[in-house]
């Protein structure tokens, strides 16, 4: 996965107000993990997943 995919997930997650310990207790990744593959890559398919799941349960 791109990682300016990445980026725009996190800036939606940060928009919405959901707090990176959510995201940490859900995916079991820190925001400094997520950090990191946005300045390495490639991005494990799971943790795109993981990201757009918790933005869809924070829609509803």
């Amino acid at each position: 996965m791109e990682s300016e995919e990445l980026v725009q997930l996190m800036q939606q997650i940060e928009e919405k107000g959901i707090g990176w310990d959510t995201v940490k207790e859900k995916t079991k990744l820190s925001q400094q993990l997520l950090n990191l593959y946005v300045k390495s890559g490639p991005i494990p398919v799971t943790v795109i997943k993981d990201l757009n799941k918790i933005l869809e349960e924070a829609d509803q």
